[in-house]
């Protein structure tokens, strides 16, 4: 490599290649038309609300939290290789070449989320009378200088503090962007004049300080593997990812799921599986998330029919991913050792009562967003039922 700016080039080439070769897997014609039916759905609702929004909803206040919190979040994408402490030593006085074009492409990468929620927020501002075609058009460029500011501002810190505090760090950044965009839309927009050099005086104090320590190398790399590590694991729910580590929690405050188990029958495997669901993060967060999102249906989905099928399916995802997750791991484990195989038993066990707590989840949201009556009630009927026929149906490894 003749510079630094050729290296960066080649990582993005190399980045880009990695990125495509995955997405390739997440982005098919069955996860589209889940798309086409979750947006179309998600825009009927939010167009039929607009109709009757009250003029007085602080629609300035939500824009402003929703778009300052996606400009807050500005962590650097810096490519750095475990080795880069080693050999970039002596070109420490010229790094500034290789992170120039590493905070342009974060800063590029990072536009499109909160322009996306700018653009969804336009329709509600314009039902409350909320600023007007010229401030629209102004609020856009400033989204664009924040995020540019934001994106350097982080990597300042990072640099300077070396991690420590950074959520102190976007605390105040969130502070001075939700005040900068709700005062910009409000009766008085010349005020953005103090947040703006707020802003400014911010991020000259941890560009001078950052002057004063070594590049942390440790901590950016850190950054770079987990970053890498979140889009493994994301694209490990569509095809299977040879660079995916698992990770483990201890999730203490799940301790009362973990009665003492008994040394008889199926109790040691149960247990032993209730821990693995519990602990290990990619089960956890995955049946959490579709949870969430199940929950995010009943709420947000106006026709009975269409949540009763949205329900039906993402329970059977919930069940079958679990079920396949806890069987999965062909290493040694001292439970083998038992003389009795009762870990299938257990894996069932396990997934049938995190799929009732499921459906006792989307019952309780349900009755807030259909009242008292058979919509709720079926709901949960649904996701217990296509939970047990998926526990029946599925075979053994």
């Amino acid at each position: 490599m003749k510079n630094l700016r050729e290296l960066w080039g080649a990582r993005f080439i190399h980045y880009m290649t990695e990125f495509q070769k995955y997405m390739k897997y997440v982005f098919t014609g069955h996860l589209a038309l889940v798309l086409v039916f979750a947006i179309g759905a998600g825009g009927y609702t939010y167009s039929e609300w607009l109709k009757e929004v009250s003029p007085d909803f602080p629609s300035a206040l939500l824009a402003a939290i929703i778009i300052g919190a996606a400009l807050t979040y500005s962590s650097p994408v810096t490519l750095l290789k475990p080795a880069d402490s080693v050999y970039f030593l002596p070109l420490e006085t010229k790094l500034h070449l290789y992170f120039k074009q590493s905070l342009r492409w974060s800063i590029f990468s990072q536009l499109p989320l909160p322009f996306i929620l700018y653009i969804v927020a336009l329709p509600l501002l314009s039902a409350t009378e909320t600023g007007t075609k010229a401030e629209f058009i102004w609020l856009a460029l400033f989204i664009v200088a924040l995020k540019w500011i934001y994106v350097e501002t982080e990597f300042y810190f990072r640099h300077a503090k070396r991690g420590d505090w950074i959520w102190g760090d976007r605390v105040i950044r969130f502070i001075f962007a939700m005040s900068f965009i709700y005062i910009w839309l409000g009766p008085y927009p010349y005020l953005i004049i103090l947040f703006a050099v707020l802003i400014g005086l911010y991020s000259t104090y941890w560009r001078k300080q950052k002057q004063n320590s070594p590049f942390p190398y440790e901590h950016f790399i850190t950054i770079e593997q987990n970053r890498m590590m979140r889009f493994y694991r994301f694209a490990n729910y569509f095809t299977d990812v040879p660079h995916l580590k698992g990770s483990v929690s201890r999730r203490q405050w799940l301790g009362f799921f973990l009665a003492p188990s008994q040394l008889e029958g199926a109790d040691p495997q149960k247990y032993l599986v209730k821990r693995t669901f519990i602990r290990t993060d990619d089960i956890f967060w995955l049946w959490v998330r579709l949870t969430v999102i199940t929950l995010l249906g009943a709420v947000f989905i106006p026709f009975p029919l269409v949540v009763y099928i949205f329900t039906g399916a993402l329970s059977f995802a919930s069940a079958i991913q679990i079920i396949y997750a806890l069987r999965a791991g062909e290493e040694f484990r001292m439970d083998m050792l038992f003389p009795l195989n009762k870990r299938p038993e257990a894996i069932r066990s396990t997934v049938r009562q995190v799929q009732w707590l499921q459906a006792l989840f989307v019952m309780i949201t349900a009755l807030f967003a259909f009242g008292f009556g058979g919509t709720p009630f079926l709901l949960g009927l649904i996701i217990i039922a296509v939970s047990e026929i998926t526990l029946q149906t599925t075979k053994e490894k």
